[in-house]
């Protein structure tokens, strides 16, 4: 009969413990607590719950606003799955890609931390000395006042670069293997139209007159050399534009300058047309249509497209063979799921 006794209050006292440690749920897990690990690469609970915030837009868009609005919506289940759960599993692919990036440039030898809590570190660091940079005679450059999470993102970005550069100069391809591709592919390296055109540019403000006068003297047939030499105000230069190979520039810029020079013929001369702050006026010094590109010319650019894919492709069989492993229980990593969202 004790026995029993004894039985029954130990029973009631293991409930209690087990209610008590749910109870607890996120209380007893830190923002700075490992939660899980991925590639071997710790994931805290901030982190975890900073992943999870940048997905929640991403699944309310499947809802509409009053099914979002409900107090119970995050979890009942809605089309037969909870948004809950979709919310996790974006966290944790996005955690997995991340996380197998981070292990991969550590063995790769690019040295820069990847963990949250040294990222949060080097961002509080950067602004403590933001204030000196900011005094009087002192300008400042790069990233100042950004958020963790955008601090992180650029972390990452900045590593997955360099990680995909370091593994395309672990592709081998041959010059034999490009030259197939290029016979396979001739048609992407087709341009349908293609112009070799002298330019003439100035800054309106300053230099329209003279490229005024210059678009004459370039109607009339003069040469780069003798429209250097006569107009010193203006920038003259030849450049060879296609429907492959625009060259924009990086900020796509100089876009006006191939939109208008891919509707010239041979011997025209365009209207002077603005560029930003300056003036430009062209010259149509030859003019073809569907040009293939030489292969001398594009391997470069091929190889390096290649190498890409290829880098791609293995940084993508490594995330597929990522594990995760919890380091809280799976009730527990659902409560702090459910802090972030109540927050």
């Amino acid at each position: 009969m004790r026995n029993r006794y004894v039985r029954d209050v130990l029973c009631i006292m293991a409930v209690f413990c087990a209610a008590a440690v749910i109870g607890c749920g996120t209380k007893t897990v830190k923002d700075s607590d490992v939660v899980m690990e991925a590639a071997g690469q710790a994931v805290v609970k901030a982190e975890y719950q900073m992943i999870l915030s940048g997905h929640v837009s991403e699944v309310e868009r499947k809802y509409d606003t009053d099914t979002v609005n409900q107090e119970s919506f995050w979890t009942d289940g809605q089309d037969g799955a909870r948004p809950l759960d979709e919310l996790m599993q974006l966290a944790e692919e996005d955690l997995r890609e991340k996380k197998t990036v981070a292990q991969l440039a550590k063995s790769s030898g690019i040295e820069q931390k990847t963990d949250y809590l040294s990222i949060a570190a080097q961002l509080e660091e950067k602004h403590g000395g933001q204030q000196d940079a900011e005094s009087p005679g002192n300008v400042s450059y790069g990233l100042t006042a950004l958020g963790v999470r955008e601090y992180y993102d650029y972390i990452y970005t900045q590593v997955k670069y360099e990680l995909i550069e370091h593994l395309k100069k672990e592709q081998v391809i041959t010059d034999e293997e490009l030259k197939e591709l290029y016979e396979e592919n001739k048609e992407a390296y087709t341009s349908e139209v293609s112009v070799k055109a002298l330019v003439g540019e100035a800054l309106a403000e300053t230099g329209e007159e003279h490229l005024l006068q210059a678009a004459g003297d370039m109607e009339e047939g003069k040469g780069l050399q003798y429209l250097a030499g006569k107009y010193p105000n203006v920038s003259f230069y030849e450049i060879e534009m296609s429907s492959l190979n625009m060259q924009e520039g990086k900020s796509g810029a100089y876009m006006q300058r191939w939109l208008t020079a891919s509707q010239m013929q041979q011997g025209e001369v365009c209207r002077p047309f603005a560029i930003g702050q300056n003036i430009m006026v062209m010259r149509c010094l030859k003019r073809t249509e569907q040009s293939l590109q030489p292969f001398e010319e594009i391997k470069g650019e091929l190889k390096s497209d290649v190498q890409s894919s290829l880098a791609y492709e293995a940084l993508e069989s490594h995330i597929n063979g990522t594990e995760i492993a919890l380091a809280v229980s799976e009730g527990q990593l659902e409560e702090i799921a459910l802090e972030m969202l109540k927050d």
